[in-house]
């Protein structure tokens, strides 16, 4: 069983290095630049305090998230914490954003009110309830999409939290909810790539929470529109499909239409019944020029099936020795990888398929020189 301080309202110091390295990381864009800041500062602390909890995703996943809302999730045993950060002196109410209340998979057993103070370098851990509470009591605003809860209605002593996770684990803790419709493949990107405007502050409240709700439960969705909100920019293959070319790449007609035959040549082999796309970069390493192709084919399930092939500018031109031709998961970890060999004019990855917001990437190496393209299906 975890150990709480016995203190009814702990007040906890942020050490000196998590304080600096927050602070130095928080988002570059002003929306979210408090939200960065306050949530890392408590999710390191308080995960700390409570010893054993651990949080539900990774940093890059966490500073994706918090472009989009305020808070964080922890898994503390067999439940499941939220914690909402706030800078505000007023501990009369507690306001916990939507998402954390209505989208199912968000939901926790436990919501924990923390009070920031960055000149004193503190957290004060004021109050707790529980998601059933919270939509039995508190109230509902929908002009900022926000549950409040008075502080009378919440309990503030955290060694009754403590007392009551150990002799009644099985409390019921969590209220029914709907479940959300998933969004479509096609309208998921397009949501995702208007939401990334920077002029539009909140994207929270630009769209019905149905949508919205939806849009972030889908996981490679939150993460992409967070990336789009910090600026980091991967090519979206479904854009390919709807005639948007991503910036450096060229669709093989284009870059060969006074040559048919040589085009010929170069397309790959794809199935005419279904929609398909052949675009290419050219990509100069050392003396030497590479096209690198890649080949989308829309499939019945949505999924895309992928194609990547690898070869000199030139006709019938051989590789040099030694290049490679890698696909990277989203996590950094090798997923297949081809080198070419002596004779080769082209190297190629098997064909692989990836449903809707799937990450990887492709790199290409050559005498110690390495070129990464991200993407998104």
């Amino acid at each position: 069983m975890t150990y709480l301080n016995a203190l009814a309202q702990p007040v906890l110091e942020i050490p000196p290095s998590i304080n600096a390295a927050a602070w130095q990381n928080r988002s570059r864009t002003a929306p979210a630049r408090w939200n960065t800041y306050l949530n890392q500062v408590c999710s390191q602390t308080v995960s700390d305090w409570l010893q054993d909890a651990r949080e539900t995703l990774d940093r890059t996943a966490l500073q994706n998230l918090w472009q989009l809302v305020n808070g964080t999730s922890f898994r503390l045993d067999a439940h499941r914490i939220i914690l909402i950060p706030d800078k505000t002196m007023d501990t009369r109410e507690f306001r916990v954003p939507q998402e954390w209340v209505d989208i199912p998979s968000w939901v926790g057993d436990y919501y924990f009110a923390a009070q920031v103070d960055p000149d004193e370098a503190t957290i004060l851990i004021w109050g707790y309830t529980t998601h059933a509470q919270l939509k039995a009591l508190g109230e509902y605003d929908a002009s900022d999409r926000m549950y409040s809860l008075d502080a009378e209605q919440m309990s503030q002593d955290f060694a009754v939290f403590a007392l009551t996770r150990e002799l009644y684990p099985q409390a019921v803790t969590r209220a029914e909810i709907a479940a959300l419709a998933p969004v479509p493949a096609v309208q998921a990107e397009n949501l995702v790539q208007r939401l990334a405007n920077p002029e539009i502050l909140q994207p929270r409240l630009e769209i019905p929470f149905q949508l919205w709700g939806a849009l972030l439960e889908q996981s490679e969705w939150q993460q992409r529109l967070g990336q789009l909100r910090q600026g980091v920019r991967s090519v979206s293959l479904r854009q390919w499909l709807q005639n948007t070319i991503a910036e450096g790449w060229q669709t093989l007609d284009s870059l060969l239409g006074d040559e048919p035959a040589l085009a010929y040549r170069f397309r790959q082999t794809a199935d005419a019944t279904r929609p398909t796309v052949q675009c290419v970069k050219i990509l100069e390493l050392r003396e030497h020029t590479f096209w690198l192709s890649v080949v989308i084919e829309q499939e019945e399930d949505d999924r895309l099936s992928v194609r990547v092939q690898l070869r000199g500018a030139e006709r019938d031109e051989i590789l040099p020795s030694g290049v490679m031709l890698t696909m990277l998961s989203s996590a950094g970890e090798v997923v297949q990888s081809v080198e070419a060999r002596d004779q080769d004019n082209l190297i190629q990855l098997r064909r692989f398929r990836c449903s809707a917001g799937t990450e990887f990437s492709l790199q290409i190496s050559f005498d110690r020189i390495q070129v990464t393209e991200d993407f998104i299906a």
